[in-house]
């Protein structure tokens, strides 16, 4: 726990729970060292132990950013320079210096000299020195000139450039303070200062919007949508400081001067494309801006990080000749913002995981699903008419901006496909006559854009100064669009001209007596009412013919991030997992009294709390009942009459890490970091039994095989994070046994041939054997030591095979790039190497950011051949004969394996890839066959016993694809 105290009066400001900032750690962090940043950025930097220095705002605690491994062992000491140039960390005997203004893969330089760690650091007070406490106290000097920007440069313009001396090592400096500055900058040149070293008074240039004429003499200045300016000149030379778009008047046939409104203007007519009208042109103006900081709010899109890239040039296979179809998705995203359809006099039922949209009929369970987008679908929108379905996925790089695909829902087809925003995609909303769609672009890039159904084609768009959160159409005012994000209510009244269409804006502040500082959500009420939830918890009500907000209560303890209104009923949902139904018939009275109006006769009738913050909810008319999704990756059906919740569609929280089937195939189960094992039903992928460990992740699972006996003698062996190895009986639906064999987190697990031992292998290479029946590990193999195991298999076979006794022959893969192959009879204890593999390092592109998985498998249909992929310095699949003792085929692969599975009956073998992909190989013919549809890397395939099914996962999406050809 860390604790900012007043330091005045020692009161606390603020708590910090350090172990919660990384709900994924299997471990509990704890501070090590702290440091705060100077004004005005009030960062605090806190050490962890670890190996982590976390950035958090001292003001709410919220995590800006992290430097991850930054050492060995946990740093002892932080110290940031008065710019905030410079991070000093300081570990064990060695000093880093970081580039703290870097946000992405900051550099650093690597300082020794101690013989004993290092206890502190710090700068001195004229910045140009450092000291380190240890086994001495050490004076440094940094060679690093502050960054200055002459007040006289502008970039892209010709000027003087900096000139250095190279021999002293000192930035020529002019002005009247000179001689001081050459003397503090002299720094390293050996000869004793003429004086004492004093900071100047006199404050770095800043640089702002100009308040002068811009682009040439005339005092005009017109940019239009389509193409911000790079350059903005005034006559004194001044430069745009980064900022937001700003709002500038031009007047009719460029006469006059220039006038810059603020922010927001509420007379601002921004024209389609840029184009001036007759009555006078007003365009938007794009500031240079830095990339911007995401918003303090939930509320607001971020897609999930993925280190993985989609490979280019996929070739789909023929239709209608697909080895594979696409029969179930397991899953819902609850990273997503309104991402869920649900229209109840139809029945049509919506919704997304990863990249694709998952159309569900909730009667049978059977799906469809939309196949196009590349990247995480952030949000959906239904037309009125219930005909048309817009969704929205983020960039997936610098050369590609977000896609917007229109479909078609009777068909189930894509029909358009439109590109404007650069970033993700915020919120989607259909007019009320369903001819126009609205676009709202996230923080990163503010833009709001206006697209005609008819003909796909933009036909205005805006950039906003700020982020906006939500939006909605007045259902009763003909083209008018409300908006909330920060500080204020924004009315965007669509007005059409000819041909054209453009947006007035209108913008009314929060009333200073509400005390919220942030919109969050809106929704329409019995007109003229307009319900806004902020990030403090209230709900304000606006009367939208008069403009002014009349009501504010206290809704809930967190952010409201969904408002829903039908009659005389409103839910609210927040991240404090709390759905809450309001009776608000009342309110058309209290409008009348103005904002003297008091919120007792609005009265909470339902509350319920789910599994986690509240991101999207549909509701019938009646508002009696509704489909609810969280941030948990589960769909609720709620019915407020009867105060219930019943999960309708759930799925990990975050990756998976196996997939295994019980014997008779009526059952599959799954493994994920979350800590949870779930069993599904094959038949209807309907989550059965969740057995759940907190503050654990579960690595890997195995399912006792068909020799164990009956059905009832089912067992689970799960192996976690923190070394454990836990037994679950399936049918009783209880863990029968917890065994502690390793000290390290286990990676691979496995039941021997007969179900009576477990062997399970662990990240330090160690391989145990286990006795789940007396929970006693009697054997330890150390063959790996020093590499992760990564794969351990095992089969029957028969006594004597190979030329050695034992009636078991498994394997263990590890990350070294090695394979063992073992025969063994656990109950003779007898245990003896048949063959020893290795294979040269694989050869990484520079894209490459790790090294593939070790992975192996027994052939099902020889069991004399070993499958191999991610060994040696080539991707390809290798046969190697365990008779022969040599590879006796080779197939070569487009990309390094992660994850391998060969089909039980027919010559077929799955494989994914990082670059998520999924390539299924006929063996014997050399055939292939690639399909898309995952959102990251396809880091698990398991095929079913019986061939017919297979199972892929990217992340925490589980796809069920069905064999078609086999």
């Amino acid at each position: 726990m860390v604790t900012i105290m007043d330091a005045a009066s020692l009161d606390d400001l603020l708590r910090v729970d350090i172990s919660a900032l990384d709900p994924a750690s299997s471990g509990l962090d704890s501070a090590v060292a702290v440091c705060f940043s100077p004004a005005p950025r009030n960062h605090l930097l806190v050490s962890l132990s670890s190996n982590k220095v976390v950035v958090l705002d001292a003001t709410s605690g919220r995590l800006v950013r992290q430097f991850c491994d930054v050492h060995p062992v946990a740093c002892s000491a932080l110290a940031l320079s008065g710019d905030a140039r410079l991070l000093l960390t300081a570990a064990d005997r060695a000093i880093k210096v970081w580039d703290y203004l870097t946000q992405s893969d900051p550099s650093c330089q690597v300082y020794i000299g101690h013989s004993e760690p290092v206890q502190a650091v710090a700068f001195t007070p004229d910045q140009q020195h450092l000291l380190s406490v240890g086994d001495a106290i050490f004076l440094w000097d940094i060679l690093a000139s502050p960054e200055r920007s002459p007040p006289e440069s502008v970039p892209g313009s010709p000027g003087p450039p900096a000139t250095c001396e190279a021999a002293s090592g000192r930035t020529a400096v002019e002005g009247p303070n000179a001689s001081q500055q050459e003397d503090a900058l002299a720094g390293t040149n050996g000869l004793p200062r003429r004086q004492v070293p004093v900071p100047s008074q006199a404050a770095p240039p800043q640089l702002s919007i100009c308040a002068g004429p811009l682009d040439g003499g005339d005092g005009t200045s017109s940019v239009s949508d389509e193409g911000p300016s790079e350059e903005s000149h005034s006559p004194e030379g001044l430069c745009q400081a980064p900022g937001p778009p700003v709002l500038v008047q031009k007047e009719a046939g460029g006469a006059g001067d220039g006038a810059a409104g603020g922010p927001w203007d509420p007379s601002v007519l921004p024209h389609p494309h840029g184009q001036p009208s007759k009555q006078g042109a007003w365009s938007l103006r794009r500031a240079r801006t830095q990339p911007a900081a995401r918003p303090d709010a939930y509320k607001h899109f971020t897609a999930r990080y993925k280190a993985s890239l989609m490979a280019k040039n996929v070739s789909s296979p023929p239709a209608g000749a697909e080895w594979l179809h696409l029969k179930a998705v397991v899953g819902y995203n609850g990273n997503g913002r309104a991402n869920v359809i649900w229209r109840p006099d139809t029945g049509f039922f919506a919704y997304t995981c990863g990249c694709l949209v998952v159309v569900e009929d909730l009667h049978s369970g059977s799906q469809q699903h939309w196949l196009g987008h590349s990247e995480e679908i952030s949000t959906l929108a239904l037309s009125h008419d219930a005909q048309v379905l817009a969704s929205a996925s983020g960039s997936s790089g610098a050369a590609s901006g977000c896609q917007i695909r229109i479909w078609d829902v009777p068909g189930g087809s894509c029909q358009q496909l439109l590109s404007h925003h650069c970033t993700a995609v915020q919120a989607l909303a259909f007019s009320l006559d369903d001819r126009l769609l609205v676009t709202l672009g996230d923080y990163g890039d503010r833009t709001l854009a206006l697209w005609s159904m008819a003909t796909y084609e933009l036909v205005s768009s805006a950039h906003l100064p700020e982020p906006v959160h939500d939006m909605a159409f007045n259902p009763w005012g003909a083209g008018e669009l409300a908006c909330v994000g920060q500080g204020a209510l924004t009315l965007w009244l669509l007005q059409q001209r000819g041909a054209d269409i453009s947006l007035q804006v209108h913008r009314e502040p929060i009333p200073e007596t509400v005390g919220a500082g942030e919109l969050t959500s809106l929704c329409y009420g019995a007109e003229p009412l307009l319900y806004c939830g902020s990030n403090a918890g209230q709900v304000c009500v606006w009367d939208t013919s008069a403009s002014r907000c009349f009501l504010a209560w206290e809704a809930d303890d967190g952010e409201i991030g969904v408002l829903l209104c039908s009659g005389s009923r409103l839910v609210s949902g927040s991240n404090t997992r709390r759905l809450r139904l309001w009776a608000v018939g009342a309110v058309a009275e209290l409008r009348r009294k103005g904002s003297g109006a008091r919120s007792s006769s609005v009265f909470m009738e339902r509350e319920l709390t789910l599994d986690g913050a509240v991101v999207s909810a549909v509701f019938h008319d009646s508002m009696d009942m509704g489909v609810v999704g969280t941030t948990a990756g589960t769909l609720w059906y709620v019915s407020w009459a009867e105060g219930t919740s019943t999960r309708l569609i759930s799925g990990h929280r975050s990756k998976v890490n196996e997939v295994v089937f019980s014997p008779s195939e009526s059952h599959c189960a799954t493994c994920g970091d979350d800590g949870s094992v779930r069993v599904w039903s094959l038949s209807s992928m309907e989550l059965v039994i969740q057995f759940q460990v907190l503050n654990q992740s579960c690595l890997c699972l195995a399912w006792s095989p068909p020799s164990c006996g009956r059905p009832e003698q089912q067992h689970m062996a799960a192996g976690y994070s923190d070394g454990t190895l836990r037994v679950f009986n399936v049918s009783r639906i209880s863990m029968e046994l917890k065994m502690h064999p390793h000290l390290a987190a286990l990676t691979a697990i496995t039941f021997s041939a007969d179900g009576q031992t477990i062997i399970s292998g662990d990240k330090d290479g160690l391989v145990a054997v286990s006795q789940p029946r007396t929970g006693l590990t009697f054997r330890t193999l150390s063959d790996h030591r020093g590499a992760p195991i990564s794969t351990i298999r095992s089969t029957s076979k028969e006594n004597g095979a190979f030329g050695v006794e034992g009636t078991d022959l498994w394997l263990a893969a590890s990350g070294d790039q090695r394979v063992s192959v073992w025969a063994s009879d656990w109950l003779r204890d007898c245990c003896e190497l048949v063959d020893w593999l290795s294979f040269p390092a694989p050869i990484l592109t520079e894209a490459s950011d790790c090294s593939p998985p070790s992975l192996a498998a027994f052939c099902p249909w020889d069991r004399t051949l070993l499958v191999c992929a991610g060994l040696g310095p080539h991707p390809e699949v290798v046969f190697y004969s365990l008779c022969l003792k040599q590879v006796v085929k080779k197939i070569p692969l487009p990309f390094f394996a992660v994850s391998l599975s060969l089909s039980p009956r027919a010559h077929f073998m799955a494989i994914g890839f990082a670059e998520r992909v999924l390539r299924l190989v006929d063996c014997v013919s050399g055939a292939a066959q690639e399909f898309a549809g995952h959102d990251d890397g396809v880091q698990l395939c398991r095929f079913a016993p019986s061939a017919s099914l297979l199972f892929t996962a990217a992340h925490n999406e589980i796809l069920v694809w069905e064999v078609t050809d086999c």
